[in-house]
């Protein structure tokens, strides 16, 4: 298949990275609360991790694992009222690190009880374990011991960076889901995963809420039904359809209002191409 083809898979357009086995020797625990603190750190030694790397903001961590790259961060995961505190934002950070061995580290949240939404962009931010409080010390231990013998991959696309999230292997008989190799193995082509994975995508952007999400989607399947067939060209506009939904996420983070000029850039490059 050519790398057009391939590329669709944006919607679909993913790289998978194995991963690495993490040192067992110094995880980091990023944990605002002293007595919690205390408690997760020896929690930690239990599971083997004899030395445990300690922090207790988020600048904090980041100097940390600028100076003493961790096998694995275990961190709180409240409501916090400063944004510089926001765990997921770290999350994100840590992803989108230019360094492959910083963004790979896997994550570990402890949090209350969260709502199905709440985990699911917590899981798109790119963290790879959750732990829900009261904590059982078993529990805390398997998380730490399944990261060091069991690894996940690590996916990069323009999309998401992070742990594999199809955590359990198909058994069933059939073809895959994955759009990528359903394309291999001729069972669709590469327009009609375009146009499927275009439906994902708007339908993954009315969940949001984002009216400038929204738009984005609304965007990426006009073209995909302008258009009559799948080559790198028009995979480059769907990459940017993605590159403009993670920029729009990191401008709200920051309190960037300057959103919709973003938006409004990419619906022109649509329209002059869908001219052409």
């Amino acid at each position: 298949m050519n790398a057009a083809a391939h590329d669709i898979l944006g919607i679909d357009m993913t790289s998978s990275e194995p991963a690495a086995p993490p040192s067992r020797g110094r995880p980091l625990l990023l944990q605002s609360n002293p007595f919690l603190r205390s408690i997760l750190i020896s929690l930690m030694r239990d599971a083997g991790s004899t030395d445990v790397l300690v922090a207790r903001c988020a600048d904090s961590a980041l100097a940390v694992m600028n100076q003493s790259l961790p096998s694995m961060i275990v961190s709180d995961w409240n409501d916090q009222e400063e944004a510089s505190e926001d765990r997921l934002r770290l999350v994100r950070r840590i992803r989108e690190s230019e360094s492959v061995l910083y963004r790979r580290t896997p994550i570990i949240m402890v949090s209350q009880p969260r709502s199905r939404r709440e985990i699911e962009t917590a899981r798109d931010a790119g963290v790879t374990e959750f732990i829900i409080t009261p904590i059982a010390p078993v529990t805390l231990q398997t998380r730490i011991r399944s990261l060091y013998d069991a690894p996940r991959e690590f996916v990069a696309s323009p999309r998401f960076n992070g742990p594999d999230r199809r955590r359990r292997k198909r058994h069933a008989a059939g073809p895959s889901y994955k759009r990528t190799a359903d394309v291999d193995a001729g069972l669709t082509t590469p327009m009609a995963a375009a146009r499927a994975a275009a439906v994902a995508l708007v339908n993954e952007t009315q969940l949001s809420g984002d009216p400038l999400a929204v738009r984005v989607g609304r965007s990426l399947q006009r073209f995909i039904s302008h258009i009559r067939d799948y080559t790198s060209v028009e995979a480059e506009v769907a990459n940017m359809h993605r590159a403009a939904l993670a920029q729009l996420t990191r401008m709200a983070e920051d309190g960037n209002p300057l959103r919709e000029p973003v938006v409004t850039g990419l619906e022109q490059v649509v329209d002059k191409r869908m001219q052409r």
